[in-house]
């Protein structure tokens, strides 16, 4: 009884891996609002976004590679391409940093 429950856990575990891995494989959903960017941070914890200083707010979000949500602090004197959103009076909203294929599928616009 004890083996079938161990061995029933782990076809379970195995299938919910499964999935994690499709969802992983299909790639991240950003919004069409979303500008292409290169990100800079200071030591100081300050976000340059294309070399000018960007205001944040206490609701800004930063997501890495994997989707993960990160303080600003953890990726101290990061340079990444990243996507982002802004609020409507301009604050920074939302940050992604791309990976090397979706940096590679969302080039900068020329300007």
């Amino acid at each position: 009884m004890f083996r079938i429950k161990m061995l029933a856990k782990l076809l379970v575990t195995m299938v919910l891996a499964g999935f994690a891995m499709a969802a992983l494989a299909e790639g991240r959903e950003f919004p069409a609002s979303a500008k292409r960017a290169e990100l800079s941070i200071t030591k100081l914890g300050d976000l340059l976004i294309d070399g000018k200083l960007r205001e944040t707010s206490p609701a800004t979000r930063v997501f890495n590679e994997e989707g993960l949500i990160v303080t600003t602090s953890n990726l101290d004197s990061v340079k990444a391409p990243i996507l982002y959103t802004e609020t409507e009076i301009g604050e920074i909203q939302r940050i992604w940093l791309l990976t090397k294929l979706e940096a590679i599928q969302y080039k900068p616009k020329k300007r």
